[in-house]
């Protein structure tokens, strides 16, 4: 790859993930369709948006999200899950 074409491969500005994505993708994780996140679930989530280390993120994601301390991501705990993977500002690939 010549220098030019280096420069612009990473110039190249991606698109954040919306709420709405974010969402659609976390509720597409629910494998087991019980209306809430596990931690492998969740871990495989954070996969799926391209985290570095996604079963570390999806432990922070809970320790942030998980209002009642059960180990899931339930409806109500939906939203403070969606703040907390918003402000890590995932990008479409």
């Amino acid at each position: 790859m010549n220098p030019t074409e280096e420069k612009s491969k990473k110039s190249k500005k991606r698109s954040k993930l919306s709420r709405e994505q974010l969402s659609v993708i976390f509720r597409n994780h629910d494998g087991d369709g019980d209306g809430r996140l596990s931690p492998s679930e969740l871990t495989e989530a954070f996969r799926y948006i391209g985290s570095f280390m996604p079963s570390y993120r999806a432990g922070k994601a809970l320790s942030h999200a998980d209002s009642n301390n059960d180990g899931f991501i339930n409806e109500e705990e939906f939203e403070l899950l969606i703040n907390y993977a918003e402000k890590r500002k995932y990008t479409v690939v």
